[in-house]
């Protein structure tokens, strides 16, 4: 048996609070996505990145555990097991780990909507900062545009 695994169900409940954990952070990090500063948003990616290495840690070991009791080492080896040898409480907890994934597959792509928007914004602050326009908008204090041209004036002898 793998690392003293009795059932590939052992440690659900463990990454059903880890799973749930992310999700609530899933959800903080989209209210402050959605704020006009992000302050706090490294700290809760390097929680995110705790999270998710602690639930690929449990879900490796199940995975294994499924293996060598002849499963294949994914979710549908465990949803077979599940069907076949699981408890009720097992069964519980798999279903509600698998809306909290939909749950978390949701944030985490409007997350990266929002990820996207907000660099957007901030490409296009840089960008007027740096003078740089495709249509030469600027204009100098003499009303004359600030974007010069490179090339020669017609009709200028």
């Amino acid at each position: 048996m793998a690392q003293g695994m009795q059932n590939p169900a052992q440690h659900l409940a463990e990454e059903q609070t880890a799973l749930m954990r992310l999700v609530e952070k899933l959800r903080q990090e989209q209210q402050l996505l959605s704020e006009t500063t992000a302050e706090g948003i490294t700290d809760l990616i390097t929680e995110k990145a705790r999270l998710v290495a602690e639930m690929t840690t449990l879900a490796g070991q199940r995975h294994q555990y499924l293996a060598t009791i002849g499963f294949s080492e994914d979710e549908q080896g465990m949803q077979q097991w599940m069907t076949a040898h699981g408890s009720a409480a097992d069964k519980e907890i798999w279903a509600a780990m698998f809306e909290l994934a939909q749950d978390a597959r949701e944030l985490n792509r409007v997350n990266g909507i929002l990820i996207g928007k907000r660099m957007s914004v901030n490409q296009g602050a840089l960008t007027a900062l740096q003078g740089k326009t495709a249509a030469g908008t600027f204009y100098g204090p003499d009303g004359q545009s600030s974007v010069k041209s490179g090339g020669r004036r017609l009709g200028v002898v």
